[in-house]
C-alpha cells in the first residue's frame, strides 16, 4: 500500500458503492408497490436508488399525486421487506480493509448516503466500520443528492479543501452531487448503474470492484 494516499478526505456513498444491497433496496421497492398497489417496474426502481424515497415521489409515482398517508405505508412495506433481507447481504470483498487502511493512513473518511439517520449508523456499527467514519450525512439532515449539501456540510466540518475531496458512489445521483459541490468523482460499477452511464460524467475512473478502487485512491 503506498504511504501517501491521493486525497485527504474520501466520502463514500454506501448501498452499491460499499455496502452490497442494490438487488435487495431493488426488490423491497417493487414488493412495497406491490404491498400498496402501485406497481413499480424492477428498472425504474433502481433508477432511483441513491435519491431517497422524497426525491424519488416523481419517478416512482409519475401520474400521481400520493398523499402522506400512503408514504407512509408504502415506507412501511419497503421496511419490512428490507429488513428481512439485510441480514443476508454484507459489505463487498475488500471494503472493510479499504476503508481501514485509509483511516490508518490519515485519510479523513465520510459517508453521504440517502439511507435514514438510524440506517446509516445501525450499518456502520454492524459492519464494524465506525470506528474508521469520522463525519456522516443523510437526506434527514440534508438536501437529497444531487444537491451538494451533505458533500459541503462535510467539508465543513473536517476543514478539508474541496481539491483534497473526493465522491465515490455507484449511481449518477452520486457523481452529480460530487460535480455540483466541485470535489473529484470516482464511480463503481458494481452496483446500480452501468460503466457506460457513469462514465457520461467523466469521473476521474469507474472502478469495476473494490480492488481497482483501492488503485485510484493509493
Amino acid at each position: 500500500m503506498a504511504t501517501q494516499p491521493r486525497f485527504g478526505l474520501a466520502i463514500f456513498d454506501w448501498d452499491g458503492t460499499l455496502f452490497r444491497s442494490i438487488d435487495l433496496i431493488e426488490s423491497s421497492i417493487v414488493a412495497a408497490g406491490e404491498a400498496t398497489g402501485y406497481p413499480i417496474k424492477a428498472d425504474v426502481a433502481r433508477s432511483t436508488i441513491g435519491l431517497g424515497l422524497k426525491a424519488s415521489l416523481d419517478i416512482l409515482f409519475p401520474n400521481d399525486k400520493v398523499d402522506d398517508a400512503f408514504l407512509k405505508r408504502f415506507h412501511l412495506a419497503y421496511r419490512r421487506h428490507y429488513d428481512r433481507g439485510e441480514k443476508e447481504i454484507s459489505l463487498y470483498d475488500g471494503a472493510y480493509d479499504l476503508i481501514r487502511d485509509l483511516y490508518r493512513a490519515g485519510v479523513v473518511v465520510a459517508v453521504a448516503t440517502a439511507k435514514s439517520r438510524s440506517g446509516i449508523d445501525r450499518s456502520l456499527l454492524e459492519t464494524g466500520l465506525k470506528e474508521f467514519v469520522s463525519h456522516s450525512r443523510t437526506p434527514e439532515e440534508c438536501e437529497a443528492k444531487p444537491h451538494p449539501q451533505m458533500v459541503n456540510e462535510i467539508l465543513q466540518d473536517s476543514g478539508m479543501a474541496r481539491t483534497d475531496a473526493v465522491m465515490v458512489g455507484d449511481t449518477v445521483h452520486d457523481l452529480k452531487m460530487g460535480i455540483n459541490a466541485q470535489v473529484a468523482i470516482v464511480g463503481l460499477s458494481h452496483g446500480a448503474f452501468t460503466e457506460g452511464e457513469l462514465l457520461e460524467l467523466n469521473p476521474l475512473a469507474v472502478c469495476g470492484d473494490i480492488q481497482s478502487l483501492r488503485k485510484v485512491l493509493f
